[in-house]
């Protein structure tokens, strides 16, 4: 798959999409940087965390535009999970937000600057996130 793919058989429907109420001691965030002709997103990062106790014991990424298809950063979400969730704490988790990722490149942004955005946006949705929490 790739993106503008689905991975809907042929006759298959879509009858209910379930969202469950988020616990209140989590925060969101979704940041992205907007490409105006289409209104898809160049890089997105969606951002899910959950802190108690001073420590961060949740986290949940989301990416879209820098690949050929949405992931889950695993490796953010496990670096930034047992730590306090600290600026230097999110800003170390954000650098490994596209290592490993064979990031996209257009006439809007190449690999490399679609990179630098997620690394950056990626601090964003997490501190937003962070302070959004209970």
């Amino acid at each position: 798959m790739d993106t503008f793919t689905t991975a809907l058989e042929p006759g298959e429907l879509i009858r209910e999409v379930i969202v469950p109420v988020e616990d209140p001691s989590a925060g969101t965030s979704y940041q992205k940087v907007l490409q105006v002709a289409s209104g898809f997103a160049i890089v997105g990062i969606a951002a899910r965390i959950r802190q108690s106790g001073g420590t961060v014991t949740f986290a949940r990424m989301g990416v879209t535009g820098l690949a050929g298809k949405p992931y889950r950063a695993i490796n953010v979400e496990q670096a930034l999970e047992g730590t306090p969730g600290s600026p230097a704490d999110i800003q170390k988790a954000a650098a490994l937000v596209a290592d490993g990722v064979e990031a996209n490149s257009d006439l809007h942004a190449s690999a490399h600057y679609r990179k630098h955005l997620a690394g950056v946006y990626t601090m964003r949705a997490l501190a937003v996130a962070s302070s959004r929490t209970a």
